[in-house]
Protein backbone atom coordinates (compact mmCIF):
# COMPACT_ATOMS: atom_id res chain seq x y z
CA UNK A 1 0.00 0.00 0.00
CA UNK A 2 1.47 3.34 -1.01
CA UNK A 3 1.65 6.20 1.45
CA UNK A 4 -0.73 9.11 1.06
CA UNK A 5 0.71 12.22 -0.63
CA UNK A 6 2.86 14.16 1.81
CA UNK A 7 2.99 11.20 4.20
CA UNK A 8 5.60 8.47 4.62
CA UNK A 9 5.14 5.36 6.76
CA UNK A 10 7.57 3.54 9.00
CA UNK A 11 7.53 0.23 10.84
CA UNK A 12 7.45 0.58 14.61
CA UNK A 13 10.39 -1.33 16.12
CA UNK A 14 8.44 -1.87 19.32
CA UNK A 15 4.88 -2.59 18.26
CA UNK A 16 5.26 -3.85 14.70
CA UNK A 17 2.48 -1.54 13.47
CA UNK A 18 2.83 1.02 10.72
CA UNK A 19 3.28 4.58 11.93
CA UNK A 20 3.00 7.72 9.87
CA UNK A 21 6.00 9.89 9.17
CA UNK A 22 4.21 13.05 8.16
CA UNK A 23 5.20 16.67 7.66
CA UNK A 24 7.65 17.77 10.34
CA UNK A 25 8.80 14.22 11.09
CA UNK A 26 12.36 13.80 9.88
CA UNK A 27 13.51 10.58 8.26
CA UNK A 28 15.99 8.97 10.65
CA UNK A 29 18.86 7.00 9.15
CA UNK A 30 21.63 5.06 10.87
CA UNK A 31 24.83 4.46 8.91
CA UNK A 32 26.59 1.35 10.20
CA UNK A 33 30.29 0.97 9.55
CA UNK A 34 32.95 -1.63 10.23
CA UNK A 35 36.29 0.09 9.70
CA UNK A 36 39.72 -1.59 9.75
CA UNK A 37 41.38 1.82 9.31
CA UNK A 38 40.64 4.96 7.35
CA UNK A 39 39.98 4.83 3.65
CA UNK A 40 37.44 5.57 0.96
CA UNK A 41 34.33 4.26 2.71
CA UNK A 42 35.09 6.27 5.83
CA UNK A 43 35.63 9.43 3.77
CA UNK A 44 32.36 8.90 1.93
CA UNK A 45 30.35 8.58 5.13
CA UNK A 46 31.90 11.74 6.57
CA UNK A 47 31.29 13.73 3.38
CA UNK A 48 27.73 12.47 3.09
CA UNK A 49 26.94 13.21 6.74
CA UNK A 50 28.02 16.82 6.33
CA UNK A 51 25.84 17.25 3.22
CA UNK A 52 22.46 15.71 4.13
CA UNK A 53 19.46 18.04 4.22
CA UNK A 54 18.98 18.48 7.96
CA UNK A 55 15.46 19.86 7.49
CA UNK A 56 14.31 16.46 6.24
CA UNK A 57 16.84 13.93 7.52
CA UNK A 58 18.31 13.07 10.91
CA UNK A 59 21.45 11.06 10.28
CA UNK A 60 23.40 8.98 12.78
CA UNK A 61 26.67 7.07 12.40
CA UNK A 62 27.52 3.90 14.34
CA UNK A 63 30.94 2.29 14.23
CA UNK A 64 32.29 -1.05 15.44
CA UNK A 65 34.75 -0.31 18.28
CA UNK A 66 37.11 -2.41 20.35
CA UNK A 67 39.04 -4.49 17.84
CA UNK A 68 42.69 -3.53 18.44
CA UNK A 69 41.92 0.19 18.02
CA UNK A 70 41.45 -0.21 14.28
CA UNK A 71 38.60 2.28 14.38
CA UNK A 72 40.76 5.03 15.90
CA UNK A 73 41.70 6.87 12.65
CA UNK A 74 38.03 7.06 11.63
CA UNK A 75 36.91 8.22 15.06
CA UNK A 76 39.53 10.99 15.01
CA UNK A 77 38.44 12.13 11.54
CA UNK A 78 34.76 11.96 12.53
CA UNK A 79 35.39 14.01 15.66
CA UNK A 80 37.19 16.63 13.60
CA UNK A 81 34.16 16.74 11.26
CA UNK A 82 31.80 17.15 14.21
CA UNK A 83 30.18 13.71 13.88
CA UNK A 84 29.03 12.15 17.17
CA UNK A 85 29.77 8.47 16.46
CA UNK A 86 27.75 5.83 18.31
CA UNK A 87 30.10 3.01 19.41
CA UNK A 88 29.09 -0.62 18.84
CA UNK A 89 31.20 -3.10 20.87
CA UNK A 90 33.18 -5.46 18.63
CA UNK A 91 36.16 -7.78 19.08
CA UNK A 92 38.48 -9.82 16.91
CA UNK A 93 36.24 -12.83 17.68
CA UNK A 94 33.42 -11.30 15.57
CA UNK A 95 30.41 -11.35 17.96
CA UNK A 96 27.78 -10.86 15.23
CA UNK A 97 24.66 -11.52 17.27
CA UNK A 98 25.70 -9.47 20.30
CA UNK A 99 26.69 -6.61 18.02
CA UNK A 100 23.37 -6.84 16.14
CA UNK A 101 21.45 -6.67 19.41
CA UNK A 102 23.29 -3.47 20.33
CA UNK A 103 22.52 -1.94 16.92
CA UNK A 104 18.86 -2.94 17.35
CA UNK A 105 18.87 -1.21 20.73
CA UNK A 106 20.21 1.97 19.12
CA UNK A 107 17.55 1.71 16.42
CA UNK A 108 14.77 1.53 19.01
CA UNK A 109 16.25 4.28 21.16
CA UNK A 110 16.71 6.71 18.27
CA UNK A 111 13.54 5.57 16.44
CA UNK A 112 15.55 4.86 13.31
CA UNK A 113 13.64 4.34 10.04
CA UNK A 114 16.46 2.91 7.88
CA UNK A 115 19.77 1.19 8.62
CA UNK A 116 22.30 1.90 5.85
CA UNK A 117 25.21 -0.54 6.03
CA UNK A 118 28.63 -0.37 4.47
CA UNK A 119 30.69 -3.42 3.49
CA UNK A 120 31.37 -6.88 4.91
CA UNK A 121 30.73 -7.14 8.65
CA UNK A 122 28.65 -3.97 8.61
CA UNK A 123 26.27 -5.64 6.14
CA UNK A 124 26.09 -8.83 8.20
CA UNK A 125 25.35 -7.10 11.49
CA UNK A 126 22.97 -4.63 9.83
CA UNK A 127 20.94 -7.42 8.24
CA UNK A 128 20.54 -9.10 11.64
CA UNK A 129 19.76 -5.82 13.42
CA UNK A 130 17.15 -4.92 10.82
CA UNK A 131 15.31 -8.18 11.46
CA UNK A 132 15.58 -7.80 15.25
CA UNK A 133 14.34 -4.20 15.23
CA UNK A 134 11.84 -4.53 12.40
CA UNK A 135 13.17 -1.69 10.26
CA UNK A 136 14.21 -1.34 6.65
CA UNK A 137 17.80 -1.89 5.62
CA UNK A 138 19.92 -0.90 2.65
CA UNK A 139 23.42 -2.15 1.92
CA UNK A 140 25.99 -0.44 -0.26
CA UNK A 141 28.43 -2.95 -1.75
CA UNK A 142 31.78 -1.45 -2.67
CA UNK A 143 33.83 -4.06 -4.47
CA UNK A 144 34.05 -7.74 -5.26
CA UNK A 145 37.77 -8.38 -5.47
CA UNK A 146 40.55 -10.88 -5.99
CA UNK A 147 41.61 -11.05 -2.36
CA UNK A 148 43.43 -13.52 -0.14
CA UNK A 149 41.49 -16.40 1.44
CA UNK A 150 40.51 -14.50 4.61
CA UNK A 151 38.81 -11.74 2.69
CA UNK A 152 37.22 -14.21 0.31
CA UNK A 153 35.42 -15.54 3.38
CA UNK A 154 34.42 -11.97 4.29
CA UNK A 155 33.03 -11.49 0.78
CA UNK A 156 30.98 -14.67 1.09
CA UNK A 157 29.54 -13.42 4.39
CA UNK A 158 28.77 -10.14 2.65
CA UNK A 159 27.03 -11.87 -0.26
CA UNK A 160 24.94 -13.97 2.14
CA UNK A 161 24.00 -10.91 4.21
CA UNK A 162 22.74 -8.78 1.34
CA UNK A 163 20.19 -11.46 0.43
CA UNK A 164 18.24 -10.35 3.52
CA UNK A 165 18.39 -6.60 2.89
CA UNK A 166 15.40 -4.48 1.90
CA UNK A 167 17.49 -2.85 -0.81
CA UNK A 168 20.97 -3.44 -2.20
CA UNK A 169 23.00 -0.70 -3.87
CA UNK A 170 26.49 -0.55 -5.35
CA UNK A 171 29.37 1.89 -5.23
CA UNK A 172 29.85 1.90 -9.02
CA UNK A 173 28.51 0.29 -12.18
CA UNK A 174 31.28 -2.30 -12.22
CA UNK A 175 30.38 -3.49 -8.71
CA UNK A 176 26.66 -3.46 -9.58
CA UNK A 177 27.31 -5.79 -12.51
CA UNK A 178 28.98 -8.26 -10.11
CA UNK A 179 26.39 -8.05 -7.33
CA UNK A 180 24.00 -11.01 -7.32
CA UNK A 181 20.85 -10.91 -5.24
CA UNK A 182 18.66 -13.97 -5.58
CA UNK A 183 15.58 -13.27 -7.66
CA UNK A 184 16.84 -9.94 -8.96
CA UNK A 185 18.66 -8.80 -12.07
CA UNK A 186 21.95 -6.95 -11.69
CA UNK A 187 20.17 -4.15 -13.58
CA UNK A 188 18.04 -3.66 -10.46
CA UNK A 189 21.08 -2.82 -8.34
CA UNK A 190 21.05 0.95 -7.94
CA UNK A 191 24.40 2.74 -8.17
CA UNK A 192 25.17 5.31 -5.49
CA UNK A 193 28.18 7.26 -6.71
CA UNK A 194 30.26 8.56 -3.78
CA UNK A 195 30.77 12.14 -4.91
CA UNK A 196 33.45 14.42 -3.56
CA UNK A 197 33.46 17.93 -2.00
CA UNK A 198 34.56 20.70 -4.32
CA UNK A 199 33.66 23.94 -2.56
CA UNK A 200 37.15 24.88 -1.49
CA UNK A 201 39.24 27.84 -2.56
CA UNK A 202 42.57 26.52 -3.86
CA UNK A 203 45.76 28.03 -2.45
CA UNK A 204 47.41 30.86 -4.34
CA UNK A 205 50.71 30.20 -6.08
CA UNK A 206 52.58 31.87 -3.21
CA UNK A 207 50.64 29.94 -0.55
CA UNK A 208 51.37 26.70 -2.38
CA UNK A 209 55.06 27.57 -2.62
CA UNK A 210 55.23 28.22 1.12
CA UNK A 211 53.49 24.93 1.85
CA UNK A 212 55.93 23.06 -0.36
CA UNK A 213 58.88 24.71 1.32
CA UNK A 214 57.51 23.78 4.74
CA UNK A 215 57.16 20.17 3.51
CA UNK A 216 60.76 20.13 2.28
CA UNK A 217 59.96 20.21 -1.44
CA UNK A 218 62.22 22.36 -3.59
CA UNK A 219 60.77 24.62 -6.29
CA UNK A 220 62.28 22.52 -9.08
CA UNK A 221 61.13 19.17 -7.67
CA UNK A 222 58.11 17.28 -9.03
CA UNK A 223 56.07 15.52 -6.36
CA UNK A 224 54.04 12.44 -7.26
CA UNK A 225 51.61 11.13 -4.63
CA UNK A 226 49.92 7.79 -4.08
CA UNK A 227 47.20 7.74 -1.43
CA UNK A 228 45.96 4.25 -0.62
CA UNK A 229 46.04 1.58 2.05
CA UNK A 230 49.25 -0.41 2.23
CA UNK A 231 47.75 -3.63 0.94
CA UNK A 232 48.61 -6.12 -1.84
CA UNK A 233 45.68 -5.04 -4.03
CA UNK A 234 46.95 -1.43 -4.14
CA UNK A 235 50.01 -2.46 -6.19
CA UNK A 236 52.51 -0.11 -4.54
CA UNK A 237 55.20 -2.68 -5.34
CA UNK A 238 54.50 -2.10 -9.04
CA UNK A 239 54.47 1.64 -8.44
CA UNK A 240 58.00 1.54 -7.00
CA UNK A 241 59.19 -0.46 -10.01
CA UNK A 242 57.61 2.08 -12.32
CA UNK A 243 58.99 5.02 -10.36
CA UNK A 244 62.52 3.65 -10.62
CA UNK A 245 62.38 4.29 -14.38
CA UNK A 246 60.58 7.62 -13.96
CA UNK A 247 63.15 8.88 -11.47
CA UNK A 248 66.04 7.82 -13.71
CA UNK A 249 64.55 9.94 -16.51
CA UNK A 250 63.51 12.83 -14.24
CA UNK A 251 65.91 12.90 -11.23
CA UNK A 252 63.98 15.81 -9.70
CA UNK A 253 60.88 13.66 -9.18
CA UNK A 254 59.86 12.51 -5.73
CA UNK A 255 57.20 10.04 -4.63
CA UNK A 256 55.13 10.17 -1.46
CA UNK A 257 53.12 7.09 -0.50
CA UNK A 258 50.41 8.07 1.95
CA UNK A 259 48.50 5.42 3.82
CA UNK A 260 48.64 2.78 6.52
CA UNK A 261 47.85 -0.90 6.36
CA UNK A 262 49.45 -4.32 6.62
CA UNK A 263 52.82 -4.42 8.38
CA UNK A 264 54.03 -7.15 6.01
CA UNK A 265 53.28 -4.96 2.98
CA UNK A 266 54.99 -1.96 4.53
CA UNK A 267 58.14 -3.98 5.23
CA UNK A 268 58.22 -5.28 1.66
CA UNK A 269 57.83 -1.77 0.23
CA UNK A 270 60.68 -0.49 2.39
CA UNK A 271 62.81 -3.39 1.14
CA UNK A 272 62.00 -2.59 -2.48
CA UNK A 273 62.83 1.08 -1.92
CA UNK A 274 66.31 0.06 -0.72
CA UNK A 275 66.77 -2.46 -3.53
CA UNK A 276 65.84 0.11 -6.20
CA UNK A 277 68.06 2.82 -4.69
CA UNK A 278 65.14 5.17 -4.09
CA UNK A 279 65.60 5.95 -0.40
CA UNK A 280 66.24 9.65 -1.05
CA UNK A 281 63.36 9.98 -3.52
CA UNK A 282 60.52 7.95 -1.95
CA UNK A 283 58.88 8.73 1.39
CA UNK A 284 56.19 6.85 3.28
CA UNK A 285 54.19 9.67 4.82
CA UNK A 286 51.50 7.59 6.53
CA UNK A 287 47.87 8.49 7.05
CA UNK A 288 47.16 12.20 6.58
CA UNK A 289 44.26 13.50 8.65
CA UNK A 290 44.27 16.71 6.60
CA UNK A 291 44.35 15.21 3.11
CA UNK A 292 44.26 18.64 1.43
CA UNK A 293 47.67 19.42 2.95
CA UNK A 294 49.02 16.58 0.82
CA UNK A 295 47.08 17.49 -2.31
CA UNK A 296 48.08 21.15 -2.15
CA UNK A 297 51.80 20.38 -2.47
CA UNK A 298 51.59 17.58 -5.06
CA UNK A 299 52.10 17.83 -8.81
CA UNK A 300 50.56 14.52 -9.92
CA UNK A 301 48.60 11.58 -8.52
CA UNK A 302 49.61 8.01 -9.41
CA UNK A 303 47.27 5.17 -8.54
CA UNK A 304 48.07 1.66 -9.77
CA UNK A 305 45.80 -1.00 -8.31
CA UNK A 306 44.40 -4.49 -8.79
CA UNK A 307 41.01 -3.96 -7.10
CA UNK A 308 38.91 -0.81 -6.77
CA UNK A 309 35.43 0.58 -6.62
CA UNK A 310 35.66 4.33 -7.14
CA UNK A 311 38.67 5.47 -5.09
CA UNK A 312 38.06 8.54 -2.96
CA UNK A 313 41.74 9.42 -3.32
CA UNK A 314 41.34 9.67 -7.09
CA UNK A 315 38.27 11.87 -6.72
CA UNK A 316 40.22 14.02 -4.24
CA UNK A 317 43.02 14.36 -6.79
CA UNK A 318 40.48 15.41 -9.41
CA UNK A 319 38.94 17.97 -7.03
CA UNK A 320 42.41 19.34 -6.32
CA UNK A 321 43.12 19.75 -10.03
CA UNK A 322 45.92 17.19 -10.28
CA UNK A 323 46.80 15.21 -13.41
CA UNK A 324 46.12 11.55 -12.64
CA UNK A 325 47.44 8.23 -13.94
CA UNK A 326 45.54 5.18 -12.66
CA UNK A 327 44.92 1.52 -13.38
CA UNK A 328 41.75 0.70 -15.32
CA UNK A 329 40.10 -1.49 -12.69
CA UNK A 330 36.70 -1.46 -11.01
CA UNK A 331 34.91 1.86 -11.33
CA UNK A 332 37.98 3.98 -12.12
CA UNK A 333 36.95 4.45 -15.75
CA UNK A 334 33.54 5.68 -14.53
CA UNK A 335 35.16 8.85 -13.20
CA UNK A 336 38.43 9.09 -15.16
CA UNK A 337 37.70 9.49 -18.87
CA UNK A 338 40.71 8.37 -20.85
CA UNK A 339 42.59 11.28 -22.37
CA UNK A 340 40.00 13.76 -21.11
CA UNK A 341 40.16 13.87 -17.31
CA UNK A 342 43.20 11.65 -16.80
CA UNK A 343 45.07 8.63 -18.12
CA UNK A 344 44.11 5.04 -17.32
CA UNK A 345 46.29 2.00 -17.94
CA UNK A 346 45.53 -1.72 -18.02
CA UNK A 347 46.04 -3.61 -14.77
CA UNK A 348 49.57 -5.01 -14.31
CA UNK A 349 50.93 -3.00 -17.24
CA UNK A 350 53.93 -1.54 -15.41
CA UNK A 351 55.61 -0.34 -18.60
CA UNK A 352 52.39 1.28 -19.82
CA UNK A 353 51.93 2.99 -16.46
CA UNK A 354 55.49 4.30 -16.62
CA UNK A 355 55.02 5.61 -20.16
CA UNK A 356 51.79 7.38 -19.19
CA UNK A 357 53.43 9.20 -16.29
CA UNK A 358 56.40 10.15 -18.45
CA UNK A 359 54.07 11.43 -21.18
CA UNK A 360 52.58 13.93 -18.72
CA UNK A 361 56.00 14.94 -17.44
CA UNK A 362 57.11 15.46 -21.04
CA UNK A 363 53.99 17.48 -21.86
CA UNK A 364 53.04 19.83 -18.98
CA UNK A 365 50.39 21.49 -21.14
CA UNK A 366 48.55 18.17 -21.56
CA UNK A 367 48.87 17.51 -17.83
CA UNK A 368 47.32 20.91 -17.07
CA UNK A 369 44.45 20.34 -19.52
CA UNK A 370 43.57 16.97 -18.00
CA UNK A 371 43.78 18.33 -14.46
CA UNK A 372 41.50 21.28 -15.25
CA UNK A 373 38.93 18.99 -16.89
CA UNK A 374 39.03 16.63 -13.90
CA UNK A 375 38.29 19.46 -11.46
CA UNK A 376 35.41 20.60 -13.65
CA UNK A 377 33.97 17.06 -13.68
CA UNK A 378 33.87 17.02 -9.87
CA UNK A 379 32.16 20.41 -9.77
CA UNK A 380 29.48 19.54 -12.33
CA UNK A 381 28.72 15.81 -12.20
CA UNK A 382 30.59 14.15 -9.34
CA UNK A 383 30.03 16.45 -6.38
CA UNK A 384 29.00 15.25 -2.93
CA UNK A 385 25.80 17.28 -3.28
CA UNK A 386 24.80 15.34 -6.40
CA UNK A 387 25.62 12.03 -4.73
CA UNK A 388 23.71 12.79 -1.53
CA UNK A 389 20.65 13.91 -3.52
CA UNK A 390 20.48 10.37 -4.96
CA UNK A 391 20.88 8.81 -1.51
CA UNK A 392 18.09 11.00 -0.13
CA UNK A 393 15.80 9.97 -2.99
CA UNK A 394 16.55 6.33 -2.19
CA UNK A 395 15.48 6.80 1.44
CA UNK A 396 12.29 8.57 0.43
CA UNK A 397 11.43 5.79 -1.99
CA UNK A 398 12.12 3.06 0.59
CA UNK A 399 9.74 4.62 3.10
CA UNK A 400 7.11 5.52 0.51
CA UNK A 401 6.91 1.82 -0.37
CA UNK A 402 6.40 0.78 3.27
CA UNK A 403 3.15 -1.04 3.99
Amino acid sequence: MMANPGQITRNSARSGVVQAVGPGRKIKVLHLLYTPGFGGIESIIINWWKTFNRDEFEVYVACFCGDRDREKPFLEAAEKAGIPVLPVPWTKFKPFLRCAREVARIVREKQIDIIHTHAYYGDAVGALAGKLAGVKTVATVYVWGKYEFHRQIMQFIDWLSIQFMTRVTAHCRDTASRTYVLGKSTRDIQVLLPGYPHRRVPPTAEERRRKRQAAGIADDEILLINAARLAPEKAQDQLLLSFRTIHARYPKTRLWIGGVGLESVEKELHRLRREYGLESAVDFVGFQQDFWSLLDVADMMVHPSHVEGIPQSIMAGMAAGLPIVASDVGGVSEVILQGKTGLIVAENDVDGFTRSVLSLLDNPELAHTLAKAAAHAIETNLSTEAAVAEVENLYRDMLARAR
